[in-house]
């Protein structure tokens, strides 16, 4: 990977981070180019293979379907896990499910991170409130940008580094591995996809009963091999049933 991709993909990598100011703060950043999805086909058209990088994406991100963060605490960094997940893996010649697994280590190696900025951080509160108390508002509207800088830092460097000087030390690190080892990888790899969904899941359903639709959409989808839109199509005549009628009945039992 030369110079310039890398530090391409680093730099999206701070925009897309959470409380990044460059991409209109979140809205552009943490919950757009921050998204796998997204990073994956940017990484792909820094590095030329925009299919790989959207396969690898959409990978990572099945994985963290059902991530949410409550009160600013996060079980997992996306966007670590994309920015240096998909890269290595694309220029390492890693599979799928090796990149799944890659995915959810940097994951929690990212949360290490973003906690270590946001304890350094605190102190730039302390002394915003400190100028205030003082009078010195000019002063004061200039801290925001060190609690940036704090974050470029500690978003930018291990990204660059990592995609810079990474893909050598893993191509090494893959061909070291024995084949069995690979194997077992492989399967677990395959099967951190169904963490994501199971959560997502256990968030959307409310009754037992309608695991019923997913089992349905599950069998088209693999028995009778119906495309994807027309599953889509389907599941919006039985969302819409569901939400007219299903309200209806649960109101006119609830009268009773």
């Amino acid at each position: 990977m030369s110079f310039i991709q890398a530090f391409l993909i680093a730099l999206l990598g701070y925009c897309g981070a959470r409380w990044s100011v460059p991409l209109w703060g979140d809205n552009g950043g943490w919950w757009t180019v921050g998204r796998p999805l997204v990073a994956g086909m940017l990484i792909g058209l820094i590095l030329g293979d925009v299919t790989t990088g959207i396969i690898f994406g959409c990978a990572i991100n099945s994985l963290y379907l059902g991530s949410i963060t409550v009160g600013g605490v996060a079980a997992n960094d996306i966007n670590f896990a994309a920015y240096i997940g998909i890269p290595l893996a694309m220029t390492s010649g890693a599979s799928t499910s090796e990149a799944l697994t890659l995915g959810a280590l940097l994951g929690a190696l990212g949360v290490l991170v973003w906690n270590l900025v946001k304890i350094l951080n605190v102190y730039w509160v302390h002394l915003m409130d400190r100028l205030l108390d003082q009078g010195k508002l000019d002063n004061a509207a200039a801290v925001p940008f060190y609690g940036q800088l704090f974050l470029f830092v500690f978003r930018f460097f291990p990204i660059f580094l990592a995609c810079y000087l990474g893909p050598t030390f893993m191509q090494g690190v893959m061909n070291s591995i024995p084949a069995w080892v690979s194997a077992i990888i492989g399967i677990f790899g395959n099967m951190l996809p169904l963490i994501g969904f199971a959560i997502i899941l256990k968030q959307c359903v409310k009754r037992n009963f309608e695991f019923i639709y997913f089992v349905f959409g599950f069998i088209l989808f693999t028995v009778f091999k119906v495309s994807v839109i027309a599953i889509l199509v389907v599941s919006l005549v039985f969302a819409l049933a569901d939400f007219r009628y299903g309200k209806t009945s649960e109101e006119g039992g609830s009268n009773e």
